[in-house]
């Protein structure tokens, strides 16, 4: 295999890197664009090895210890990969690997491997090139003679295996089932092709084929990582669209609230002071009443619509969502007995999620009193209230035994001002839908009879916009 044939197959690394660059503009790709750069430069500073027809031997040594680096700073690269997507895509601020996969540690293995590569330029690292014969014992090539701290290079390399275990523990932790995917498919690959690689450090296996396996893991991971990004900004963009829905119907109405209530104020003015005229007759009295009356109306609507518009607007933090259900329950548990209605939640391991506290307490707090209102008159009063995580999403379902919804309402009663209750705004699940749907959620009815109604709300755990760059 010729030196120009190798070192074209290095640069596959580098191409698949900044492809992936150029597609997904996020922090995972930066760290994977790192990571193919020093891979490249290992193959191309093998490749220099077989270029004893076309370099110097003083020419081959120099280059062979400048492109050392990407083999050096291979096994941190690694780490940084799982350091990232730990750091952006886990659930568990206080997870024993923060404390081993962070900032500081990866900054520490940085220079360590720097100084590695110092070592190299001295006689302490390597001293020289010597020939051998290649595969078969047809042609020459080069290989380093090591100076004595040379075990230090050899160590490090096999660092590299203690960087794919970590890595592979982080994607255990790391809560995007893409990305966790990803991470492991990555690893597993990579120690295959780590093996070939150590195989060069002695001459009796110093074969071609790292070269071809490092070009197919490239290959590999490429389009591993193209389908873990694909869909990240699918997901993505099914959220953002929830969410820009909601700023559209708030920009609409906040501009037709304004424009209604000054006109609506100048009524109310007028219609108050025709009032107080005491020369009106009975009609013309009982006309600005019926004004007074449609204008207290009127305002009443704008008002119950600012409250509509203001439940979208979210102060977001990480809460442990078990918690506010249990809040949710507390707060409705003496209206529930008063009923003699039994809540039923069966808790489980703490989730947490980046989410507004107040406004999803609200959204539990509607939800069981609608139950309550729909449990008036029957014999078995019972509202059931489950949540899971699955995938990248946490799932709540919330069941009672009221009289249920008809299927042809099952859309409307979500709209504003639809209620079937005589005395009801029509605003509580309206609420509930825009406050869900702000977080890039989802709530809908699953099913609903005489024998109760199933409503499901899905609410996005992974907040991807964190990974995305500052640009």
């Amino acid at each position: 295999m010729s030196f120009i044939l190798m070192a074209v197959m290095s640069l596959v690394p580098l191409f698949l890197g900044l492809s992936s660059k150029v597609m997904f503009k996020t922090k995972l790709t930066n760290a994977m664009v790192v990571f193919m750069i020093f891979m490249s430069l290992w193959q191309l500073d093998v490749s220099f090895l077989y270029s004893v027809d076309i370099f110097s031997q003083e020419t081959i040594f120099f280059l062979f210890k400048c492109f050392r680096i990407g083999s050096i700073m291979l096994p941190p690269a690694f780490l940084y990969v799982g350091y990232v997507a730990l750091k952006y895509l886990s659930d568990d601020k206080k997870n024993w690997m923060r404390w081993i996969i962070n900032r500081y540690t990866i900054i520490a293995y940085y220079l360590w491997s720097l100084f590695i590569y110092l070592i190299n330029w001295s006689s302490l690292g390597v001293l020289g090139l010597k020939k051998i014969h290649g595969l078969g014992g047809a042609n020459f090539v080069l290989y380093p003679l090591y100076g004595e701290w040379s075990f230090l290079f050899a160590y490090h390399i096999k660092l590299l295996i203690v960087s794919i275990l970590l890595t592979l523990l982080a994607s255990r932790k790391v809560i995007d089932k893409y990305v966790k995917f990803f991470l492991t498919l990555f690893s597993l690959a990579f120690i295959l092709t780590y093996v070939v690689g150590v195989l060069n450090l002695k001459p009796a296996t110093f074969i071609y084929s790292s070269q071809i396996a490092v070009m197919f893991f490239s290959i590999f991971v490429f389009f591993i990582f193209v389908n873990m990004s694909t869909k990240m900004i699918k997901e993505t963009s099914r959220i953002l669209n929830r969410k820009e829905q909601e700023k559209q119907i708030e920009m609409t109405t906040t501009g037709l609230i304004h424009e209604i209530k000054n006109p609506l104020t100048i009524v109310k003015g007028y219609s108050d002071l025709l009032a107080r005229d005491k020369k009106l007759d009975q009609t013309s009295q009982g006309m600005v009443n019926n004004i007074q009356i449609a204008g207290s109306h009127m305002n009443s609507i704008v008002s119950n619509y600012k409250d509509f518009i203001a439940s979208g607007k979210l102060n977001i933090e990480e809460t442990d969502i078990l918690e506010i259900v249990k809040e949710s329950i507390s707060l409705t548990s003496i209206r529930a007995g008063e009923e003699n209605i039994s809540i039923h939640f069966r808790e489980g391991k703490s989730i947490k999620a980046k989410i507004d506290k107040d406004k999803i307490r609200q959204v539990f707090i509607n939800l069981i009193n609608n139950s309550i209102e729909a449990m008036q008159g029957k014999k078995q009063k019972i509202i059931k209230i489950r949540i899971k995580r699955r995938n990248n999403d946490i799932h709540l379902v919330c069941t009672d035994t009221g009289s249920g919804i008809p299927e042809e309402k099952w859309k409307q009663i979500f709209s504003p001002f639809q209620s079937s209750k005589e005395a009801g705004r029509g605003l509580g699940l309206s609420i509930c839908q825009r406050i869900i749907n702000s977080h890039g959620g989802n709530i809908e009815i699953a099913r609903s009879s005489e024998k109760g109604t199933e409503i499901r709300i899905s609410i996005p755990i992974v907040c991807y916009e964190q990974l995305m760059l500052d640009e």
